[in-house]
């Protein structure tokens, strides 16, 4: 494989589909023997693959976004829940 700048390689894919990722990528995504990967094919035919733990860490960074940083909404909805709880029981 043979390298260019921004880690970008060339490589070939093999008679079953496979392609090796080189291991310097493998190294900066943290990808390990048997992690899961997520591949998006684009209208364009651009490949993306990621790293599964690392989508889901981008989602719940954007949770955390909406919200304070000090409060739990888990919280929230507990001491919500256990009101709705406390009104049925009382009816």
């Amino acid at each position: 494989m043979a390298r260019s700048s921004a880690l970008r390689y060339t490589g070939k894919v093999d008679k079953a589909g496979r392609v090796v990722i080189p291991a310097e990528i493998r190294e900066k995504a943290h990808l390990q023997p048997g992690a899961t990967v997520t591949i998006t094919a684009g209208p364009s035919g651009r490949i993306v693959l990621e790293p599964t733990l690392a989508i889901l860490h981008q989602a719940q960074e954007y949770f955390l976004s909406l919200g304070p940083s000090d409060e739990l909404w888990s919280d929230e909805v507990l001491a919500e829940r256990r009101q709705e709880a406390r009104r049925e029981i009382q009816d």
